[in-house]
């Protein structure tokens, strides 16, 4: 009688996960309706741009050449005001290692309100270890080097955000950097994932118990840190408290995969790159197209009101977006691999 208790509870249990892995995947799913705001350009043909940041004036920052382990990567910029003119951005004052800016991943921006000088942080992944490299940002859109910060706790971290100098939240996606121990994490389900704080010294642990979270911006008034939980397709909205602690105060299911997350700074509102066939995104590794999507988020009192479709693509023009930024009347699309997109906006919904 036990055995065939435990069987029944095994097989349940494996019905449960394999019904829930499945529709993780968007099996159902093969393909999206082309849907796009206006007239687009590619602007990155090859290595995409994993993640953008407008920093004023119509230039975005975006980090490219994302490997895991890989070769260094680059910091582009986007002049959207002069034709949207790509630059690389030289880098001065940097360290001999081979390995600097390997796979440029998660990048943010914090302005000194006494200097107005403008920081650049960007997680690589370099073989030992992941690091955050620190740049000032000079007006002539070059990038000073001025350190590098490691911390034990830094396993596979995503993306972050700066508060302060040398401050941030950060987010830890994956736990194991063994190839092998990584798929099986993916595959698990197993909650691992966390959310870090940085205080300049040192990082602890935040948030915890969370299945790939990704993305990881704040609110304009710096009270609340918004997640996206890309395992579960789930954003989470944290209140910040004066120790830099985080408490989950809200919760919402998109039905897509949440990528990087852009705040748009006149309304509060969320720009986010998705993936909206999971599937689809693991086959992008071995060669098929994956759709890409953005949606725009609209937040009263820091809650979620209303969230819209704004750009969509089969995978043939855009494929694999994983960040999205509104600024100068258009939209910036980058993606895991591939390309990088700038579409005009000829029409928003009000707030």
């Amino acid at each position: 009688m036990f055995c065939q208790v435990v069987t029944i509870a095994l097989f349940g249990f494996g019905l449960k996960y394999f019904l829930n892995y499945r529709d993780w995947l968007d099996w159902n799913k093969d393909q999206v309706f082309n849907i796009k705001p206006g007239a687009c350009k590619t602007v990155i043909q090859k290595g995409g741009a994993e993640d953008a940041t407008h920093i004023g004036n119509g230039i975005v920052l975006m980090s490219t050449g994302l490997t895991f382990f890989g070769p260094p990567g680059q910091i582009k910029a986007l002049d959207l005001n002069n034709d949207n003119k790509l630059i690389t951005l030289n880098m001065t004052n940097v360290p001999t290692r081979s390995d600097f800016l390997s796979g440029p991943h998660g990048i943010t921006t914090w302005r000194d309100p006494d200097t107005d000088q403008l920081f650049l942080y960007v997680i690589c992944h370099p073989k030992p270890e992941d690091r955050i490299e620190v740049f000032e940002v000079l007006k002539s859109l070059t990038l000073k080097y001025i350190r590098t910060i490691t911390d034990p706790k830094f396993e596979l971290m995503n993306d972050l955000v700066a508060v302060g100098k040398d401050k941030f939240y950060i987010t830890k996606s994956i736990h194991f950097r063994n190839f092998m121990w990584y798929n099986w994490e993916m595959l698990s389900g197993l909650k691992l994932g966390g959310v870090f704080y940085y205080d300049g010294h040192k990082a602890r642990e935040v948030a915890s118990g969370y299945y790939i979270p990704n993305g990881i911006n704040i609110s304009r008034d710096k009270k609340v840190v918004y997640v996206a939980e890309w395992g579960t397709k789930t954003i989470r909205g944290f209140k910040r408290d004066s120790s830099n602690s985080l408490i989950e105060i809200w919760s919402m299911n998109t039905g897509t995969g949440i990528d990087n997350i852009e705040v748009d700074p006149d309304t509060g509102d969320l720009w986010i790159g998705c993936h909206p066939i999971t599937w689809r995104l693991v086959d992008m590794f071995y060669g098929s197209l994956h759709p890409s999507q953005v949606v725009r988020v609209k937040i009263q009192d820091n809650a979620i009101s209303e969230m819209e479709v704004i750009y969509q693509d089969d995978g043939t023009n855009c494929a694999g977006s994983s960040v999205a930024t509104y600024a100068a009347g258009k939209l910036v699309i980058g993606t895991v691999l591939k390309q990088a997109v700038v579409c005009d906006v000829n029409y928003l919904t009000p707030n």
